[in-house]
């Protein structure tokens, strides 16, 4: 029996998504040094930036052309600079007000805002025949670790019940895989340079993702290392994208 593109896509998106779960538990359960953290944040970050450069970026310039792509890269990395902007300010304002009574929302609004770009673009790997971007997968899941790990564990230090915590992720993880169905199901019947601009928009998102958020917080702990770190995660990518 052929299960549908659609829920294929989910579960591929739940499955990259679960890495959330895992570094919440990590996160809550496990006080690590916050040198492991920002290294597998470095590490990720480099694996994620070879495989939208080896894979979902020459896929959509494939399918609809470069212009489409670039259209897409652009329009995706301005709306999240300007979502994240939005939702900086929000934190800070609600930080000054009641100390730290919004936070959770916070992070749970800044993770979903990195999982929609990434889930959306596993996703759409699936149309035309296509199948899920192993480099994409591998890349998701070892992005979305440190998130949840670091998440956790301040939630942790703010005396947060574990039931929060998982029920947060939990939440986090399952609409990250309905953003991966949402791929297939609303861009099925799109005509090709309407898919590589959601492609190229999901790829600009991320990619500016990584340059505003975990590459700067992993160099705050290992400085001179994160260059090399970053590099391995991309030699890996690299190197599996050959292999497979």
């Amino acid at each position: 029996m052929q299960i549908p593109v659609t829920l294929q896509a989910g579960l591929w998106g739940w499955l990259a998504a679960s890495s959330l779960l895992i570094g919440a538990a990590v996160g809550f359960l496990v006080k690590l040094p916050q040198k492991v953290v920002a290294s597998i944040m470095a590490y990720g970050s480099g694996v994620l930036v070879a495989a939208l450069c080896f894979g979902q970026i020459p896929e959509a310039e494939r399918i609809g052309g470069l212009w489409p792509t670039m259209a897409g890269l652009l329009a995706g990395g301005a709306i999240f600079v300007l979502a994240s902007q939005y939702i900086d300010r929000l934190e800070q304002h609600h930080r000054s007000k009641s100390g730290s009574g919004m936070v959770a929302l916070m992070i749970a609004v800044g993770a979903f805002l990195d999982g929609i770009p990434e889930s959306l673009g596993l996703g759409l790997g699936l149309l035309d025949g296509g199948e899920v971007s192993l480099l994409m997968l591998v890349a998701i899941f070892l992005a979305n670790l440190p998130e949840g790990l670091a998440s956790a564990a301040g939630l942790r230090e703010e005396k947060r019940s574990g039931a929060l915590v998982f029920g947060l992720w939990g939440v986090i993880a399952l609409l990250s895989g309905l953003a991966a169905m949402a791929g297939p199901g609303l861009f099925a019947e799109l005509p090709p340079h309407w898919l590589a601009f959601a492609l190229g928009f999901s790829a600009g998102a991320v990619l500016c993702m990584l340059v505003d958020t975990l590459i700067p917080e992993a160099f705050e702990s290992t400085h001179a290392w994160t260059g090399l770190i970053t590099l391995a995660g991309f030699m890996t990518a690299f190197a599996l994208d050959h292999i497979v």
